[in-house]
Parts: structure tokens; C-alpha cells; sequence
């Protein structure tokens, strides 16, 4: 008997039933132990298996941002000291019994494993478990505490029931393992794990105790050792143990552990984690034991093939499992790209934590009652002590607020843990009718670009080393819609708003409409905006009520109330899209109600706007246009102000009620376009006419071109492969490139205002191995019209910033600079384009010029020059600034090809070299050092 065969529901029938030992039975026969086999963790039958878990943070182990209490008491021990100074030693014990019954129970486990997961990872504290080291009545000693064990024996049985994994983590081990407090609750005024043989053994025998308890249950998916060790065992190196190149105090304990449990199990896999948070493995492998999996943890950085690759190389290299045991803290969208790249490269994972108060970040949410703010009021403020009553209650109610029965459900993460792993659609978060009324917040579930699209909607900053808030109101939903709490008075308000819009957001809805016909609507909004914030309703991609202004209300949260009128829907199944074409108003909730009958709606024109990077322009008409009427008679085009007439007009192929227009003149970014239409021959298919418009004002979407000559930053690139951002400490701030790696490289739209010869300067910084830039002009359909490459030489740190410079040639018009990593590392913060002074001469590539010693050593002086096929001409040579400016110029006389010249006069520093023959000219960079 199988797994699948044995349904929760039965297995309950058969306990009401009594029939315990046959339950046992069906248990042993269905479980499977997990273990490792070479890259892969399979159970019994030899079926990889991807584990997909949740940590249970929070549950032994407070840590003070999941309570609120970070920024005055961030470790449990704090914590604990400011309730214990409330409600005294008692009321405290009684406080963190009832917290441990109620923080995780059998229905948390049973909702996970309804929900797809098929582990659970257990972040023990070991004073749950075991004395400190300096409470020992014997010194050397250890007692055992039940509690720990009792908990840990409900929670596998649950675990068993459900048939999913326990995997064992030592959160915080005896002394603490890092020194970041709040993961280890650790004490700096006490011996840590690394400076105590005591603590040392203590954590040695409790894997012992625990893995003799736990040797035969199936379902113990295997132990996690040490929890995210964050050390430094060099003097002077980095505190978190991110530097250390060998971490042999670390592989020593986990060797020891390891020894340990295998007297007393033989079969549950042991994970071990790296130093720096779990992620230095630096001296801990090869494995020691041959059920080994290696963990490491991931957050805030990109989910790219290149994030994990370094764990990937130590799989190939010693030919054991991966597993991500520690993730999550961020968007939805971030988790469904880390766990769509965990799963491409077979890589299980663990989430964190299911519960904390407040947060809109994990699967359930722990209501803060107000008493319980009170307190936090207190402790971070002071003022008034809290009664020890009413401080008793106002704890104890917060755990009781923390039962899963009264926490709130966040369908939208683990929409996103789940089902948009596989499926890249929208669902619907709500069941919208039409008519009815649509609240803003309840827009669809689905990834930034599928369900909305929002500017801000992950947070990258390991990666890019800047915090990135990727929803300012922190309520409601966890995307990258900034979803606040509304003050709005209207009943039919759900006290909540969307906030912070910018331009070219938008926000989807899958709507059931009830009957074909034109709608009222009524926007509930407000604004404090005097730029007047601007918004389209669309329904499958096409606008619907054209541009509605949103006049300023008098405050963000001072509410109004805009009517529309005659928004034409179609029966059956559409995507309302919220598109914002000028951000800056809060949006409450859209009402729709019947207007009439579409045939009773006159066709007119809804909106304009370009299309990606063409050339076309597309009119929306409110109604299906009939394609025998179309003409480009009465349409005319108005650009900056002059009259543009239209070259065609045609229906859109994809959408009846869209007329695409071309005018007789190219477009630009920034180009302010109007259409008008003085005819009378386009028709509606129930032929009503398309009524005249006059200075239809077009959205322009044409991408912006960065202007050459200038100055463009690195950070403004189109299109990224494989780079990074970081904060730069450059004069001027803002970030720079990082993180190079050959073959990488970042494309930028550029407009290129005239042919010819220019200098590009970069600013780079690098540390120890020179590198090298290669730079290209391609056009827009990617052909390569000319390139530069450039030399990066070593600049004596990451943020030790220089200039330096090569020549290029650019062709006028709008194309990409791609700029690639040739050979790293290096840093790159800006590029800047000035356009060297035209000559009346003609550069020929085809002709060989040699200068060297090039760069030049200024206390050298002596310059030789190479000019193959020159012998019988004189030759005219210039030296230049970068800027065009003539610093030196002299005649070389015809009788040789080769000459030296002394340039004693010139200061360190970039020259042009120029030697002309003719009219034909070789120009060369010289470096003077």
C-alpha cells in the first residue's frame, strides 16, 4: 500500500473506528525514508524527491521582527526579559506554554499539506530541549527537558498523519552560532557555541538524544545540524564568517555530530549548512558521510542561473544533494521565480516562516491585538508602566491570536508557491460579477507583467545593493501593488485601497460580465495630486472608457467619487485591465450598473497611442469597425505642432474595434502627437458613424533613447545578462555595475545625432586582475556597425573610481550600444560620448599604424611610429586633447617609414594621435603615464 492510496479522511474513520493498529500498520507501509543517491534525495523506492517545505519559525524560536519588537529587543532572551518585566517569571512561563501549544498545531500541519507542501523543517531552541551549560546542577552534565521532546513527538505524528517530512534544524544551539542574535539567541556576555567545549558537547549530545529517539520513524525526514552558522574563526575577518577560507572549527563540530548520531541512526540524512549564513562552504567538503545533503539559504538576490551556480559547481563536485532550506521574505513574484529556479536545477526547498505578526509575507498572519501594541507603544517609548493584568492579557491574547484558526489566510502566497510555478496565467483573487462592484485590491493573482504591473515588486538588494519596498502599504496582498488601509467612509469600502501609482502601471481583474450591453461606472478615488493623474479602463486589451482625469480630491485619503458612462462589455469571461497613463491618485473600488443597448452608443474614438517600437499609431474606437469602410480620408496627423498627413490607415487584425494609422513621417521618443478626423465614411457593424475629433492627443510609447554625444549611466540599460547593481560610493552616487563574468552584457537604446569619430570615457573601478570592455553600435535589428574595446586596468579597489578611454565610430540614427564583458572583474559606473572635431580627411581602417611603447612612459619621452606603405609621402602628424583641441603638430619627411619623436612637452594623461597622407588619415590613442 501506497501513499496515494490511503486518503487523511480514512485514516480518521478508521481512529474513531479504533482500529489504532491497523492505522500504525497502514502508517510504516506507506512511509518512505528519505535518503541520498548521488545529486538526488529519493525515498525507498528510489523516486527522486523534490522537497518542498515550510519552516516553522517563530514557534520555539522568537525572533523580533516576527514580533514586532526589533528595533528594542531582537533575540528571544530580550524579548522574554521585556515581558517577564511586565507580568513576572510565572505569568511569562505560562505565557510561552500557551504560545507553544498554540503557535503549531495538528490543523497548521494538515493546512500545509492540503496547500502542496511535503515537508516541514522545525527550528529547535535547545533550552527547550536541555539546561544551559551554566544552569547544569553538574557541570559536564546534561538534563533533559521534556517539553522540547513532547512538542517535537506531537508535531512528527502530525507530520505522519499527513504524510510529509520532519526535518530537525538546531535553530539555536547551545551558546548561539552566530553572531547574529536574533537567529541563534545568542549572548555575548556568555561563552558562544565556538568559545565552549561545554557547549560544544552539549550540542554533540543533543543530536545524539534526539536521533536515538527519533532512529526509526519513517517519517523523520533527516537533521539539519546547525542553523545558518554566522562566524568569524580569523581574527580581524569578517564577523559573519563570509571570509573565512577554511571553517575548520565548523567542519570539525559537524564531523563530531555526525559521529555521533551514527551510533544511534544509521538511516536519516544529515544536512549541513556553511558558514556567512549558510552559504560559505569554504573547507567543509568533501562529505563525510555518505547520506550527506548540503544546504544553503537565499534571499534578496536575483533568481538567475548565476545565484546558485556556485552551490551547483559544489553538487557536481562532490556528487551530493542541494537543498535550499531557508527562503522567502520577499514578493510573490520573487518566490515563484527562486522556486521555478529551484526546481529546473532539482532542488528542493523550505520557505519562511508559515506564521508572524503582522506581515503579509508568509501564508498566515498573527493578528496584533491593540493591548499588544500598547506594550510594543511602551517598551520602544516608554511613558506609563502597563498594568501586569492587563500586560498578562494582552499577551495571552496575542497567543491565542496566533491558533491558525484565527490567523489570516494568504491565498495570493501560496497561489504563487504553487500554482504559478507551473501555470504563468492570472486567476481570479475574487469572484467578479458585472454589474457589481469591484474592489481595487482585489486584483487577480499572477506575477508582475501577468496580473499587474507595477515598477516595484521585488526586493534584489544582496544582489543590487539597494532595498527596494516593493509594497509601501504592507497590508492586504503581498505583490508588488502597493495595497494601503483606506479611511475612506463609503460603506461599501473593504478598507483597503490601492496607493502609490505611477505611470504606466496597471492592475488586472477577471470579471464575469452578466450581458452584452454599455455600463455606468462609478470610480471611487482621491487625490492630492495637482498633475492630475489620468487612468483607462480596457477589457481584453482594448480601451474601453478612454482617458478619465482624475481631479485632485484634496487628499490622499479625502474620497470622490468619478461617473462614466457607456463603457461597452461583451457577455461571458473578460480581463478588465486598470491601465494609468499619469500616476498619483489612490484607487478604491470600480461599480458598474446598465446603461442601454450598444446599438443605442454612438461610435467614437477612445484613445491613441503608439505601439512598441514602430512606427504605427493605434486609434480604439468604442465599437467593432466595418473593414469595407476604411479611409484614410478626413485623417491627419500633428507632430510638435506641425501638420503630418496620414500614408494609411487599416483595421487591426487582432482587434476589430482598433484602426491602425501611419503617418508620412518617422516618430521619436518625446514626440507630442495629435491626430484629428474631419470624415464621414467610417461605420460601426450596426452602422453607426464615426463621429469627428479634433486634437486627439496620442499616448507616446516609443521606448526612450539615451542622447549620444552625452552621458549615460550604467544602471539605465534596456536589457541585463547576468550583471548585477550595487550603491556606488563614485562621486555622484546612485549604482553602479558589478558582479562581471564573460559573455555578460547590457544593451542600452541610444539615438546617435550625427556620424563621425568620438571618445568614450568609462568610469571603472577594479581591484586586483585587469579586465577588458568590448563596445558595439548595433542597429535595430541587431547587425553590428562598429565596435571598441576597451582595457580596464587595475584601479586598487571595487569603489577606487578612474576614467578611461578608447575612440569609436558611431552611425547617426537610433540603435543599441551593447556593452560586454570581455574578461572581468571590474565595476562600472557611467559611459560619456563626445564627438571628436571633424577633419577635412578620410580615416581609412584598411592601413596599418604602430605606436609604441603604448601606454608611455612619460620619462621616456620617445615615441617610435610604424606607417606601413607610406615610403615616398610626406606625412602630417597631430596630437590632440580628447576634446579636438590641437596640442602639437609637425611634418615627417617622406624618405622612411619609421620615426621617433620626443613628446617631452606633453603631461600624463589620454591623447589622440593622428598621421595624415594625403587624404587619407590613421588615427591611434596614445596613453602618456
Amino acid at each position: 500500500m501506497t501513499t496515494s492510496f490511503v486518503s487523511f479522511e480514512i485514516k480518521q474513520a478508521l481512529r474513531s473506528a479504533g482500529i489504532l493498529v491497523f492505522l500504525l500498520i497502514i502508517n510504516v507501509l506507506s512511509a518512505q525514508n528519505l535518503k541520498t543517491s548521488g545529486k538526488k534525495i529519493v525515498d525507498e523506492a528510489g523516486n527522486e524527491v523534490i522537497l518542498r517545505g515550510m519552516g516553522l519559525g517563530g514557534w520555539m524560536l522568537m525572533e523580533g521582527y516576527m514580533m514586532e519588537t526589533s528595533s528594542f529587543a531582537n533575540p528571544q532572551r530580550e524579548i522574554k526579559a521585556k515581558i517577564q518585566s511586565l507580568i513576572g517569571p510565572q505569568n511569562t512561563e505560562n505565557f510561552y506554554k500557551t504560545w507553544h501549544q498554540n503557535h503549531c498545531t495538528k490543523t497548521d500541519i494538515d493546512s500545509l499539506a492540503s496547500w502542496g507542501f511535503n515537508s516541514v523543517r522545525l527550528p529547535m531552541h535547545y533550552n527547550l530541549y536541555t539546561l544551559p551549560i551554566e544552569a547544569e546542577p553538574v557541570a559536564g552534565e546534561n538534563t533533559w527537558l521534556e517539553e522540547g521532546f513532547t512538542l517535537t513527538d506531537s508535531l512528527l505524528k502530525w507530520c505522519s498523519e499527513n504524510q510529509i517530512y520532519l526535518i530537525l534544524d538546531l535553530h539555536a544551539a547551545p551558546g548561539g552560532q552566530g553572531k547574529d542574535m536574533a537567529i541563534s539567541d545568542y549572548d555575548p556576555a556568555k561563552p558562544s557555541l565556538w568559545e565552549s567545549e561545554a557547549n560544544k558537547q552539549k550540542t554533540i549530545a543533543l543530536w545524539r538524544k534526539l536521533a536515538e529517539r527519533y532512529a526509526n520513524e519513517p517519517w523523520m525526514g533527516g537533521y539539519d545540524l546547525i542553523n545558518e552558522t554566522n562566524w568569524n574563526f580569523t581574527a580581524g575577518a569578517n564577523q559573519n564568517g563570509c571570509s573565512e577560507s577554511s571553517n575548520v572549527p565548523l567542519r570539525q563540530l559537524l564531523v563530531a555530530i555526525t559521529q555521533a548520531i551514527r551510533e544511534v541512526d544509521q538511516q536519516h540524512m544529515i544536512i549541513i549548512e556553511g558558514n556567512c549564513w549558510a552559504n560559505n562552504y569554504n573547507g567543509l567538503l568533501p562529505p563525510w558521510d555518505n547520506n550527506m545533503v548540503a544546504s544553503f539559504h537565499k534571499y534578496w538576490s536575483t533568481n538567475d542561473q548565476n545565484s546558485i551556480q556556485g552551490m551547483i559547481n559544489i553538487r557536481n563536485t562532490h556528487n551530493i544533494p542541494l537543498w535550499l532550506g531557508e527562503s522567502g521574505e520577499n514578493s510573490n513574484h520573487w518566490f515563484t521565480d527562486a522556486i521555478q529556479l529551484c526546481e529546473k536545477n532539482s532542488i528542493g526547498w523550505c520557505w519562511w516562516p508559515m506564521k508572524k505578526v503582522s506581515s503579509v509575507v508568509n501564508p498566515l498572519t498573527i493578528p496584533k491585538n491593540s493591548d499588544y501594541q500598547v506594550l510594543l507603544d511602551y517598551w520602544q517609548n516608554g511613558g506609563a508602566t502597563p498594568g501586569t493584568e492587563f500586560a498578562k492579557n494582552a499577551m495571552m491574547q496575542l497567543a491565542e491570536n496566533s491558533k491558525i484558526e484565527n490567523c489570516i489566510f494568504r491565498k495570493d502566497i501560496i497561489d504563487a508557491m504553487f500554482r504559478q510555478v507551473n501555470d504563468a496565467s492570472a486567476k481570479p483573487y475574487a469572484n467578479h460579477h458585472i454589474p457589481g462592484l469591484i474592489h481595487f485590491s482585489d486584483f487577480d493573482m499572477g506575477k508582475n507583467g501577468v496580473a499587474y504591473k507595477d515598477k516595484e515588486f521585488a526586493d534584489y538588494h544582496v544582489s543590487s545593493g539597494t532595498y527596494t519596498s516593493w509594497n509601501n502599504g504592507w497590508v492586504y496582498r503581498n505583490d508588488g501593488v502597493d495595497v494601503e488601509t483606506c479611511f475612506d467612509s463609503d460603506p461599501q469600502s473593504n478598507d483597503y485601497n490601492v496607493g502609490w501609482t505611477e505611470d504606466t502601471e496597471w492592475i488586472q481583474y477577471t470579471v464575469q460580465i452578466d450581458s452584452s450591453a454599455a455600463y455606468n461606472m462609478d470610480l471611487r478615488y482621491a487625490s492630492s495630486s495637482l498633475a492630475t493623474p489620468r487612468i483607462r479602463i480596457k477589457s481584453n486589451g482594448s480601451d474601453i472608457s478612454g482617458t478619465l482625469m482624475l481631479t485632485s480630491t484634496g487628499g490622499n485619503q479625502t474620497w470622490k467619487t468619478l461617473q462614466a458612462g457607456d463603457l461597452i462589455l461583451y457577455k461571458g469571461i473578460n480581463q478588465l485591465q486598470v491601465y494609468i497613463d499619469k500616476g498619483g491618485a489612490n484607487l478604491g473600488y470600480m461599480r458598474f450598473s446598465l446603461s442601454k443597448k450598444i446599438e443605442d452608443v454612438p461610435l467614437r474614438s477612445l484613445s491613441a497611442e503608439t505601439y512598441q517600437e514602430t512606427q504605427d499609431i493605434y486609434l480604439t474606437l468604442n465599437k467593432s469597425i466595418n473593414p469595407a469602410t476604411i479611409s484614410s480620408t478626413g485623417f491627419e496627423g500633428n507632430v510638435n505642432g506641425q501638420t503630418v498627413s496620414v500614408s494609411s490607415v487599416k483595421i487591426n487584425s487582432l482587434n476589430p474595434q482598433q484602426l491602425i494609422i501611419r503617418l508620412s513621417e518617422e516618430l521619436m521618443d518625446g514626440d507630442n502627437i495629435k491626430l484629428n478626423y474631419s470624415g464621414s465614411g467610417i461605420m460601426a457593424l450596426d452602422e453607426s458613424l464615426l463621429a469627428t475629433f479634433t486634437d486627439l492627443q496620442v499616448i507616446n510609447n516609443l521606448p526612450v533613447h539615451l542622447a549620444v554625444p552625452g552621458k549615460i549611466e550604467a544602471e539605465a540599460f534596456s536589457y541585463n545578462r547576468g550583471l548585477q547593481l550595487e550603491t556606488t560610493t563614485d562621486a555622484g552616487g546612485g549604482q553602479n555595475i558589478g558582479y562581471t563574468n564573460t559573455g555578460d552584457f547590457l544593451d542600452y537604446k541610444i539615438r546617435v545625432s550625427k556620424s563621425g569619430t568620438y571618445t568614450l570615457d568609462a568610469r571603472v573601478a577594479c581591484q586586483s586582475s585587469a579586465g577588458i570592455l568590448e563596445f558595439q553600435q548595433l542597429d535595430k535589428s541587431g547587425t553590428l556597425l562598429n565596435s571598441a574595446t576597451l582595457d580596464v586596468p587595475v584601479t586598487g579597489g571595487w569603489q577606487t573610481w578612474a576614467t578611461h578611454s578608447v575612440i569609436m565610430n558611431l552611425n547617426e540614427g537610433m540603435g543599441i550600444l551593447r556593452v560586454k564583458i570581455m574578461k572581468p572583474e571590474f565595476n562600472i559606473n557611467w559611459y560619456r560620448f563626445t564627438k571628436i572635431a571633424e577633419e577635412d580627411t578620410v580615416v581609412n581602417p584598411n592601413k596599418n599604424i604602430r605606436i609604441f611603447p603604448n601606454p608611455l612612459n612619460k620619462n621616456e619621452n620617445k615615441l617610435k611610429i610604424e606607417m606601413p606603405e607610406s615610403k615616398g609621402n610626406d606625412k602630417t602628424l597631430s596630437i590632440m586633447s580628447l576634446n579636438g583641441a590641437l596640442l602639437r603638430q609637425e611634418t615627417l619627411e617622406s624618405a622612411d617609414e619609421n620615426y621617433t619623436i620626443m613628446l617631452n612637452t606633453l603631461s600624463s594623461g589620454l591623447y589622440i594621435l593622428e598621421l595624415t597622407n594625403g587624404n587619407e588619415t590613421w588615427r591611434s590613442k596614445l596613453t602618456i603615464l
